[in-house]
């Protein structure tokens, strides 16, 4: 089953409707091999080296007549995307008087998320805490196995402390106050966290109101836009990107753009720039089926924005721009799902490409605690980031695993004290909530049981039982020992499994984010597939790549928002002479 809101329902129905708009608007109907053929011929004809990847899922670029135009306007900047990255754009663009235009195709901004990674900002100068940049520069880079541009991360370690630090005012509007959780450690390699031994800088911060909640409405997103519309600067809506304007096509300036409205298509030049901030591309089956071919062995629920479908990486290649080589995703590992649900796409009721799973974000599911395969053996170190666990999973059949624990699971997650979301320990220790109150609304849903015998349980799991009781048997012989000889576990995130009532719930990867997108320079300036700057063009967050490769460093908490956050400020900042 899929959880499909009203709003996923109408946005998907505006978004085909455009589709179809865009169709009648004159493009002549053209199979996917057509379009291929097409524009492997038109590679070749022009001498191109076909950017990452590039294959059916990329298509051509619409031809539109002028005279299809129904309106065009002009703006020195231009901002294409509503979201973490545009909204921050958009905002010091006002502040610093550079004229501007903010499109964004849905009839409302992005959700922000608000764990927000950042380097001395003046909560953590507040603290007495000094980073070691040069290290943390080269362990991002070693998450990345040095598949990424260096000099990009640096503009994120040099300068996201002073973004976190500007977004103070504009947060105490909707009163919501900034907070440093970063973990303080005399030795950063000994953090707590488990897995081996990580550097793990504190850089973790958040603006919270007076209960703690991140996510009570306004969220940081709304704050921008009641400011621009404060200022006269409101989003336009409902401007949906076709394809940017180029002068002498592959070679020339970026000089516009081109937007399906309500109206018709729209146009805007811009004098000084275009920034993408579109997003991914993880709403688009085949574009994940072709870059990540991985994620659908090891995803079996959504949590991403169904608007993220690529088109901005895509419009920007139409013009010549380059992606990053390997594809990256952000994947959770909270995907959870009922027994026999396998990883994977399926159809739902309209044939629709979608992952099984009800529930996005089953929190418990990133504990580390005991996790079997279908065969029910244990198969991995469970303290491991979250996806590099859901990696370690397609090895396994269906792409699945299975969590169990027993009633002590309270007390175990207090001992655990994971890292960032991941970290429920305040949700128990010290409150009156029980395991069962915790897990009921998936138990009602068959994604967690409970029994009070492991044979019982292995039966609602539909797992081999004597298999499972073998491997629950030498977990308890490690715990005993405190001290995993099997996989190397560390001894505090051990459990045991003997108290009834027993329980296990199956899970996957729960889909985010793609992180691989446009290829750009330490000013955020998109290249081209000869490494070329395309003059007028800019890119931001998950549009853009070169700082992410082949997994999410998930223990430098926030870092994404905070990189997509104080890029599109760059931008900005750059266009307007600040920096």
């Amino acid at each position: 089953m899929t959880d499909c809101t009203r709003r996923d329902f109408l946005v998907g129905a505006a978004g085909a409707g455009a589709l179809a708009a865009f169709g009648l608007a004159g493009c002549a109907p053209m199979s996917k091999e057509e379009a291929a053929e097409k524009a492997s011929a038109q590679a070749q004809a022009e001498g191109t080296v076909a950017s990452a990847g590039a294959g059916e899922w990329l298509g051509e670029a619409p031809q539109i007549a002028d005279s299809d135009i129904v309106e065009t306007k002009e703006t020195a900047f231009l901002v294409v995307g509503a979201g973490n990255a545009g909204l921050a754009a958009a905002a010091t663009a006002c502040e610093l008087g550079l004229d501007f235009l903010l499109c964004e195709k849905n009839d409302f901004v992005m959700t922000p998320r608000n764990f927000f990674g950042a380097i001395d900002t003046k909560w953590s100068k507040a603290a007495g805490i000094e980073y070691d940049r040069n290290l943390i520069l080269n362990e991002l880079a070693r998450y990345a196995s040095f598949k990424c541009n260096m000099d990009l991360i640096k503009v994120w370690i040099n300068e996201s402390g002073e973004t976190f630090d500007w977004l103070e005012p504009f947060m105490a509007k909707g009163g919501k106050k900034p907070m440093f959780q970063g973990p303080v450690f005399e030795d950063p390699y000994d953090s707590g966290e488990g897995g081996g031994r990580y550097y793990i800088p504190p850089i973790q911060h958040q603006y919270v109101d007076e209960t703690f909640n991140a996510y009570s409405d306004p969220q940081r997103n709304e704050l921008l836009e009641q400011y621009l519309e404060s200022e006269g600067h409101p989003t336009l809506f409902k401007h949906e990107l076709v394809k940017l304007v180029r002068e002498g096509e592959r070679e020339g300036r970026v000089v516009g753009a081109v937007f399906q409205t309500p109206d018709g298509y729209v146009r805007i030049d811009a004098s000084k720039g275009i920034l993408l901030a579109t997003g991914g591309y993880q709403a688009n089956p085949d574009m994940i089926k072709a870059l990540q071919p991985l994620v659908p062995k090891i995803v079996t629920t959504n949590g991403y924005m169904s608007e993220n479908d690529g088109a901005g990486i895509k419009a920007a290649m139409w013009i010549g721009a380059d992606k990053q080589a390997e594809g990256t995703a952000m994947i959770f590992n909270r995907g959870g799902v009922q027994p026999e649900v396998s990883a994977g796409y399926v159809l739902d009721k309209d044939g629709k490409e979608v992952f099984p799973g009800q529930f996005s974000q089953v929190k418990l599911g990133s504990q580390p605690f005991l996790k079997v395969n279908r065969e029910g053996r244990r198969f991995v170190n469970e303290s491991c980031p979250y996806d590099f666990l859901d990696h370690a999973a397609s090895e396994q059949t269906d792409g699945v695993w299975c969590q169990i624990f027993d009633a002590n699971a309270k007390e175990d997650i207090g001992r655990f004290s994971t890292l960032g979301c991941s970290n429920i320990k305040n949700t128990f220790v010290n409150t009156d909530l029980t395991i069962d109150d915790y897990i009921s609304d998936w138990e009602a849903a068959g994604v967690y049981w409970k029994a009070d015998t492991l044979d019982e349980l292995a039966e609602k799991l539909k797992l081999p039982a004597d298999q499972l009781k073998q491997t629950v048997d030498r977990y308890n012989e490690l715990y005993d020992a405190q001290y995993d000889e099997d996989y190397g576990k560390e001894s505090y995130r051990l459990s045991a499994i003997r108290t009834p009532p027993f329980y296990g719930g199956w899970f996957g990867g729960n889909l985010l984010c793609t992180l691989d997108g446009l290829r750009i320079n330490a000013d955020m300036q998109v290249l081209d597939t000869e490494n070329r700057v395309i003059d007028g063009l800019y890119a931001a967050g998950d549009c853009s790549g070169g700082m992410f490769s082949g997994n999410y460093p998930e223990y430098y908490a926030g870092v994404a928002v905070g990189r997509t956050v104080t890029f599109g400020r760059h931008v900005a900042r750059r266009l307007a002479g600040d920096i």
